[in-house]
């Protein structure tokens, strides 16, 4: 019997800049390395991709993928969903959100089932013309705290899945996730819906409705699952599932 072959995640990368050493300010591209478990242990082939903002060598590459995975990152330039930046709006690199936006808008082209997480669920909503809010303390006054003080991987704050949603084959009606984040989906793009909220109603998941499958989370599954959450791991491995279709 042929043995099935393993789909292929690219994984969006960003960029580092060196502050010390013998190096500083050089230019480093990465991606952090729970990503690359998660979808490893998944049953995927993760190939980390650099910022590209040529559009012929975004499609040559993507007809060599099997799906798109967005990984956090810095802040999102406000400009792009047409506000100034408030004074919280924090570090930003324009060329990584211009590479993010053009990656994202040409898998859906393509029909690459796109899954974006943290900034990547932001990039996500602006991509498809929703905003943000730059600042959640500021914007949203008495939320709970989203950015959470402890290990990384430990679960801080329950979010109810909308009963209809991809999330709630994963995880059922609810789930604790953990938290790293000042900024959130504001307006949800136009195609979507809300498919998870924590408990002040802060958005922490948008699913694309119809077309090609399209999911953000705000929260960051690779590390639960890189430190063994077993319904976080089931995520990617739906997620696969899902690029082997």
């Amino acid at each position: 019997m042929e043995k099935m072959k393993k789909p292929v995640i690219g994984i969006a990368g960003n960029i580092l800049i060196v502050e010390g050493g013998k190096t500083p300010g050089m230019y480093r591209s990465y991606v952090n390395h729970d990503y690359v478990v998660s979808i490893r242990n998944a049953g995927g082939i993760p190939v980390i991709l650099p910022i590209c903002h040529d559009e012929r060598d975004v499609e040559e590459v993507l007809e060599h993928l099997d799906g798109i995975l967005m990984s956090g990152g810095y802040d999102m330039d406000p400009e792009l969903y047409g506000e100034e930046a408030l004074t919280e709006q924090g570090f930003i690199m324009r060329e990584v959100d211009d590479s993010d936006l053009l990656l994202i808008r040409k898998a859906y082209e393509k029909k690459k089932p796109i899954f974006g997480i943290c900034k990547g669920v932001q990039s996500i909503n602006v991509a498809f013309g929703g905003n943000l809010y730059q600042d959640l303390k500021v914007q949203r006054p008495g939320c709970i705290r989203h950015n959470q003080k402890g290990p990384g991987a430990d679960a801080a704050h329950m979010v109810t899945i909308h009963p209809e949603s991809f999330l709630q084959s994963c995880f059922g009606d609810h789930v604790r996730v953990n938290t790293h984040h000042h900024q959130a989906v504001k307006a949800v793009a136009e195609g979507f819906f809300v498919a998870a909220q924590a408990k002040d109603g802060v958005v922490e998941a948008i699913e694309k409705k119809e077309g090609s499958f399209v999911l953000g989370v705000q929260w960051h599954p690779e590390m639960m699952a890189s430190a063994g959450d077993r319904q976080m791991q089931r995520m990617f491995e739906r997620f696969i599932e899902k690029c082997m279709e």
